[in-house]
């Protein structure tokens, strides 16, 4: 987000060859979020692999010098990219699962909205393709990953089933298995989203909002306690 009299950047999503321009007025930790989504942006657009320092730094409008003053090298730029905007993601999760004044189902839909919203649209979601693909080479990435993103997000999940279950409007299944009944299918949508990204068919085969809205009716059928518990 442009700050007034801060530099001038676009976010992720942006054209790749926007600029960072140099503010000296800028506060660091505001230059070092901006170098982070341009970066985040070319990482997308060229892979791990295809990214050099020297084009990440023309990318930002920058010496490569001074992108080593903020990052002091690729592979740190990378674990800053993929961890950078946890909290603020887990955060307005972790607020849904507080917001007593919801019914279980009601924060559930919510909960699994928001998790569509951070794995398909935000900067750290889609970079979990990114970091398949060096997790041999930077296994720390993986494990940060992980800890910070994967974990948190199945941990609110499950305080919510928790509540419900304990109030009688959710029924007790396998809890490992509905986990991953219910981020299985946004990470598959992301990637599916990322890989036919070019393609006509992108919005007929793989819409957002059709598939979420399927999908959170077909996992709250299944939690309805007159479906039966499954033990």
């Amino acid at each position: 987000m442009q700050k007034n009299g801060g530099p001038r950047i676009s976010g992720p999503g942006s054209d790749p060859g926007s600029k960072l321009e140099p503010d000296e007025g800028s506060e660091p930790s505001s230059r070092r979020a901006e170098i982070l989504a341009l970066a985040a942006d070319l990482f997308l657009t060229k892979g791990y692999a295809g990214t050099s320092m020297s084009a990440l730094a023309r990318a930002c409008g920058i010496q490569k010098a001074s992108l080593y003053h903020h990052f002091p090298s690729k592979e740190a730029l990378f674990v800053a990219c993929v961890t950078d905007g946890y909290d603020v993601a887990i955060r307005k999760l972790q607020q849904i699962q507080e917001d007593r004044g919801l019914s279980h189902e009601e924060r559930m839909r919510r909960a699994l909205g928001e998790i569509y919203r951070i794995t398909i649209d935000s900067p750290v979601g889609r970079m979990s393709p990114l970091i398949a693909e060096v997790s041999r080479q930077i296994p720390e990435v993986a494990q940060a990953f992980h800890d910070g993103f994967i974990l948190q997000q199945h941990e609110v999940v499950n305080a919510i089933l928790d509540a419900g279950e304990q109030d009688g409007a959710f029924a007790a299944h396998d809890r490992l298995g509905v986990i991953h009944m219910i981020f299985g299918p946004v990470v598959t949508l992301s990637i599916s989203r990322q890989m036919f990204a070019e393609m006509e068919v992108l919005e007929t085969r793989f819409p957002v909002e059709q598939i979420r809205k399927a999908h959170c009716d077909l996992i709250l059928r299944l939690l309805r306690p007159e479906g039966g518990a499954l033990i």
